[in-house]
């Protein structure tokens, strides 16, 4: 589940995702995305190895704001393997950053 914002520049409403830095772009192998107030910035369908990294399989329409509830509900029943009984995430730290190095010096299980 991945989200965008709407803005409302020079007359025209246009897509953004103000989701990566720079730095965790390099770490995902990613370009960071470009925006130039004129055209949708969505998302990095590539990495920056020409891999298919990410799209979107469905839309659930504009929000007048943040859904929280209906944001984590869909993450909680398409990554359910992420979270305990009681419905608390597991085995994150808070920061995707470090998250993600973490997971990528850790030893591969086959």
């Amino acid at each position: 589940m991945h989200g965008y914002i709407e803005l409302f520049i020079a007359g025209q409403w246009v897509k953004a995702t103000p989701a990566f830095n720079a730095a965790l772009c390099e770490t995902m192998n990613v370009e960071p995305l470009e925006f130039d107030g004129y055209h949708d910035s969505v998302f990095q369908a590539y990495t920056a190895s020409g891999d298919a990294h990410m799209e979107y399989v469905a839309d659930h329409g504009v929000f007048p704001d943040v859904p929280h509830e209906f944001i984590v509900s869909g993450i909680r029943s398409a990554y359910s393997h992420l979270f305990d009984h009681e419905g608390n995430a597991t085995g994150f730290s808070g920061s995707l950053e470090r998250d993600i190095a973490n997971r990528r010096s850790a030893p591969q299980t086959t």
